[in-house]
C-alpha cells in the first residue's frame, strides 16, 4: 500500500494562507457566539441606560430652573439672610432628591444585574 501522500512535506503558501483564514474564521465564530450569549444582558440593561440618560437631562433642566429661581429670589428679596435660608432649603431638597435617585438607581441595577443586596 502506498502511503507516500501521508508523509509530511514542506508547507506551501496556499496551505499557510488557508490555515490563517481558518484560524481567523474560527476566532470570529467564537466571538460571534459569545456576542450572542451576552446579548440578553445588554437588552436587559438598555432600558435602564435610556432611563438614566433621560434622568440626567431632566436633572440638568431642573438645575437650570433652580439657578433661575435663585436669581429671581435674589432680585425679589434684598436681605442676605432670607436668600441664605432659601438657598439652604433648596440645596437640602436637591441633595435629598439626588440621594433618593442614587438609592433608586442602585436598587434598579441590583435588580437587573441579579446582584445580592448589600
Amino acid at each position: 500500500m502506498d502511503t507516500s501522500f501521508l508523509s509530511p512535506g514542506p508547507i506551501t503558501w496556499a496551505q499557510l494562507v488557508a490555515l490563517a483564514a481558518f484560524l481567523f474564521a474560527l476566532g470570529k465564530g467564537v466571538d460571534w457566539i459569545f456576542g450572542k450569549l451576552r446579548t440578553d444582558t445588554k437588552e436587559a440593561v438598555s432600558p435602564l441606560t435610556i432611563d438614566m440618560a433621560a434622568t440626567k437631562i431632566e436633572i440638568r433642566s431642573l438645575d437650570e430652573k433652580l439657578n433661575a429661581f435663585k436669581i429671581e429670589v435674589a432680585r425679589t428679596y434684598v436681605t442676605g439672610d432670607v436668600i441664605t435660608r432659601l438657598e439652604r432649603r433648596i440645596d437640602d431638597m436637591v441633595t435629598s432628591v439626588r440621594g433618593e435617585m442614587k438609592e433608586t438607581r442602585e436598587a434598579m441595577l441590583k435588580a437587573f444585574m441579579h446582584r445580592p443586596p448589600d
